[in-house]
C-alpha cells in the first residue's frame, strides 16, 4: 500500500469511526468499571467483542497503522534499538480487523524471566487488545529492567519508545488505550515509565513492584497519573512495608504511591474489602482527585490511584494461570481482570509518533 493511499484509507478510517461514535453505531462496548476486582478468568479475545472500552467516556484516536493488513497469532519478533537488537512478542486478537482500533497492553516482566513467561501465567493476551511483551536486556544470563541496581544499563525507556512507535505505526491503535503493567522488576520498568514516558501511556498497573530507588529517579510527580498497583502484604522478595535488598534500601509501598496521589491531587483516601469466598483483600482508593492545580494539565483523564493489598500473598500474579513464584497465590482474586477494569475506566491521550 504506497503511502498516499494509506493516508487516505487512514483519513477515511478515522471519518468513519467518528461517525460511528456520533450515531451510537460503534462496535460492542462495555460498561464502566466498578472497580470491583472479578473471580473468573478473562474471556478469549475472539469472544469478548462487548467487551471493548465504552467511546462514551473518551472518543478513539487512530494510530497509523489503521489500515495495514496484520495477521493476528502470537508471534516473537526484533527491533533495532541504539542498544542492539531486541525482541518482544506480540499477540493480535483472532478478530482484529483493520478498520477498528484496539487497546494496547504492554508487559513487563520480572528479572531472570521473559516475555514469553510472562504471558503465559499472567493470561493477558485472552483480553480484547494488543497485548506486548517485550524482553529485557540480558545482564548475566538474566533479563532484566531499568529501574533496579542489577540493570544491564540498556535504555530500556527509549526501547519502549521505539517500540510503541513501531507496533503503533504498523497496528490499528487506539491512542487514547495505551497501558503498562509488569511484576516485580517489570513493576520497576511500569514505575520508571510513569516517571519518564507517561505521555505515551493512559493507565499504569505494576504488580509486586520492585522499587528500588532507581526506579523513581529522577520523577517529576507533577502530572496526574492514573496508577494502581497490587501488592501481597506477605511478599518475602519485595516487603510491602519495604525493605533492603541488592545493596538497596526500598519504600513500602504505600510510601511509592503516595506521590502519586498527591500528584495527582486527591483529598481522600478511603479502603474497602473487596475480597470473595473468605479472601482478605483491602482497595484503598485515593479520590476527589483533580481538583486542584494539577487538574487542567491532563484535559479528560482521570487521575484515580488505587492500591490492592492481598492479605498473606507471596510474591506473585494474583490469580494467575500458571505460579510465577514465592509464596501463597490467591485464585479468588484476578489481578488481570482488576488491571483491565481499571484500564477500561481510565482512557487518556497520549502523543503517538505521528504527533510529536
Amino acid at each position: 500500500m504506497s503511502s498516499t493511499t494509506k493516508t487516505l484509507t487512514t483519513t477515511l478510517l478515522a471519518a468513519a469511526a467518528s461517525l460511528a461514535l456520533l450515531t451510537g453505531t460503534a462496535g460492542p462496548t462495555a460498561g464502566a468499571s466498578s472497580g470491583t476486582p472479578h473471580s473468573s478468568s478473562p474471556q478469549p479475545a475472539s469472544t469478548t467483542a462487548a467487551a471493548q472500552p465504552s467511546a462514551g467516556s473518551m472518543p478513539t484516536a487512530l494510530s497509523a497503522g489503521c489500515g495495514t493488513e496484520q495477521k493476528p497469532g502470537n508471534d516473537e519478533k526484533t527491533i533495532t534499538t541504539a542498544d542492539g537488537e531486541r525482541s518482544f512478542r506480540i499477540n493480535i486478537p483472532r478478530d482484529y480487523e483493520i478498520a477498528t482500533p484496539l487497546p494496547l497492553v504492554l508487559g513487563f516482566h520480572g528479572n531472570g524471566s521473559d516475555g514469553a513467561e510472562f504471558q503465559n501465567y499472567t493470561g493477558l493476551p485472552q483480553l480484547p487488545a494488543i497485548t506486548v511483551f517485550p524482553d529485557g536486556d540480558l545482564n548475566d544470563g538474566k533479563r532484566s529492567w531499568q529501574g533496579a541496581p542489577y540493570a544491564s544499563g540498556a535504555d530500556d525507556v527509549a526501547f519502549v519508545a521505539d517500540l510503541l512507535d513501531e507496533v503503533e505505526s504498523e497496528h490499528c491503535i487506539d491512542l487514547n488505550r495505551i497501558f503498562a503493567t509488569g511484576k516485580s522488576n517489570g513493576g520497576g520498568m511500569v514505575s520508571v515509565l510513569a516517571c519518564h514516558l507517561r505521555d505515551r501511556f493512559s493507565a499504569f498497573a505494576p504488580v509486586a513492584g520492585a522499587y528500588y530507588p532507581q526506579s523513581t529517579e529522577g520523577c517529576d510527580y507533577s502530572i496526574p497519573t492514573p496508577m494502581l498497583a497490587i501488592h501481597g502484604t506477605g511478599d518475602a522478595t519485595m516487603h510491602y512495608d519495604g525493605g533492603h535488598r541488592q545493596g538497596e534500601d526500598y519504600p513500602s509501598v504505600r510510601d511509592w504511591i503516595r506521590p502519586w496521589a498527591d500528584a495527582s491531587d486527591c483529598e481522600k483516601e478511603t479502603e474497602r474489602q473487596v475480597g470473595r469466598k473468605g479472601e482478605d483483600v483491602v482497595r484503598t482508593q485515593w479520590t476527589q482527585c483533580g481538583a486542584g492545580s494539577h487538574s487542567a494539565v491532563k484535559p479528560g483523564r482521570s487521575a484515580a490511584v488505587e492500591l490492592y493489598s492481598v492479605a498473606d500473598g507471596g510474591h506473585v500474579w494474583p490469580g494467575e494461570l500458571v505460579y510465577s513464584g514465592g509464596g501463597y497465590v490467591t485464585k479468588d482474586f484476578s489481578a488481570t481482570d482488576t488491571i483491565w477494569d481499571f484500564f477500561l475506566s481510565h482512557p487518556g491521550a497520549t502523543q503517538g509518533p505521528d504527533q510529536k
